[in-house]
């Protein structure tokens, strides 16, 4: 049974936009014209199977704030222009202009201020959702979670692994700009993490999907065309593939990106009620015929030396093997050699890109180390692109930076280690 959360909703617009700017400039402005697109899939995305009820939809807007338009060089995208796609939406925006010269806006103590009267109002609210990167919430946080509310953190930009661990939910730039997306492809994605909540202990949804199923334009040619992938397998088959390979085949039914209305890849899988069928996080399989279960296909977690998992449990470094990192400098470095960037379809082409090696790197992986280089000093969507090398030296450079900030001292022969463990240079950091 669906429960409805009594949400609220606090976006610190000036944070939120220049993190997406900075990963996805075309993206991020496809996003901030289109709120209502992202906020009604939201209401039923990442809500463990629930789903929220918007009672308050607030944002915090510095209205002469700007940032440097990457498409049009000495021009600037102004805040003040994107405010009425916000109203529209039924978006309440509140003003928070810089009080004195060259100072932020007022937009951090007016979100506590409201966050703690809504707290103590006569409605109780089920969850908080916080649109911030900004790690000087954190306090806020602690206050939430000894109340005993649900804590959902939307940070487009790194932020701090204390801040990111008081929420209950944690969203990026890559789940925000996926809800926004329009293309059936992106909405349709499997989403790695949502596979496993799906597969870990919860059955198929109780509901009668069929009629919804059938009752879509292209269905029975998904069906048929799965039925008969998984008659022919010889061995289990990888999930991120067959969607892919579905995809040009799935017609209407993926228009609204709603896997002919099951919502999810897995959950449309499960539907057709495959005979044996078997579900990991990576793999569909039946045991009566495929001799190796995903579970041993898949690479176990790697046992990290005691300084790599140290600085792995501080910033948030996937905990990779060392031979998986330079796989990854590379293939980034061949996606943004050979497309426009746009940050979504990086990690999603990336993690394909290995898969097709049959490498099992998560697409987690990818999209931090796209955000690391961005915050290292070597963007992915720069001109001309950076190469493997220039990538490892920004991932490295960056994950010291957050080892700092989180308040880890870090001796050379320390550095030395982690370079060696991402094979790259340490050079000057």
């Amino acid at each position: 049974m669906v429960t409805i959360m009594k949400s609220a909703l606090f976006l610190d617009f000036d944070n939120f936009f220049s993190g997406l700017m900075s990963a996805d400039p075309t993206s991020a402005m496809e996003l901030a014209k289109s709120p209502s697109r992202w906020l009604h899939k939201l209401r039923t995305m990442y809500a463990d199977g629930d789903e929220r009820r918007w009672l308050v939809l607030r944002c915090y807007m510095n209205p002469a704030g700007s940032l440097p338009d990457p498409g049009k060089p000495g021009e600037r995208v102004y805040f003040s222009k994107l405010r009425p796609f916000f109203t529209q939406a039924g978006v309440e925006v509140v003003d928070c202009p810089a009080l004195t010269k060259g100072s932020k806006n007022g937009a951090d103590i007016r979100i506590v201020i409201d966050v703690m009267t809504a707290l103590s109002s006569n409605t109780r609210y089920d969850e908080f959702v916080l649109a911030s990167a900004d790690a000087d919430f954190t306090p806020l946080l602690q206050v939430l979670r000894a109340d005993d509310r649900r804590i959902t953190v939307i940070a487009t930009s790194s932020t701090a692994t204390a801040y990111e661990s008081l929420a209950d939910r944690f969203l990026d730039e890559q789940d925000i700009f996926e809800l926004s997306s329009m293309d059936p492809e992106t909405d349709a994605e499997i989403n790695d993490d949502q596979i496993a909540r799906e597969l870990d202990g919860h059955a198929p949804p109780t509901v009668d999907l069929g009629s919804v199923l059938k009752a879509k334009t292209g269905y029975d040619d998904f069906a048929r065309e799965v039925r008969s992938i998984y008659s022919k397998a010889n061995d289990p088959i990888n999930l991120a593939r067959l969607s892919s390979d579905l995809k040009a085949a799935s017609g209407a039914g993926l228009e609204d990106g709603t896997w002919y209305g099951a919502r999810t890849f897995v959950r449309a899988l499960q539907m057709l009620e495959l005979p044996n069928a078997q579900f990991s996080q990576y793999h569909l399989w039946d045991p009566t015929r495929h001799i190796e279960p995903p579970a041993s296909m898949s690479a176990p977690r790697p046992a990290l030396p005691a300084t790599v998992m140290h600085f792995s449990e501080v910033t948030g470094m996937p905990t990779l093997s060392s031979s998986h990192w330079p796989v990854v400098f590379e293939t980034l470095a061949t996606y943004a050699a050979m497309h426009v960037f746009n940050f979504t379809e990086a990690s999603k082409w990336s993690r394909d890109q290995v898969a097709g090696q049959g490498l099992e790197i998560p697409r987690r992986a990818f999209s931090f180390v796209v955000r690391a280089c961005r915050d290292g000093g070597a963007n992915l969507n720069a001109d001309p692109s950076p190469d493997a090398a220039a990538i490892a030296r920004a991932f490295f450079i960056s994950v010291l930076r957050q080892a700092e900030l989180a308040g880890l001292e870090v001796d050379e022969s320390e550095k030395q280690e982690l370079a060696a463990w991402l094979h790259c240079d340490s050079g000057e950091s």
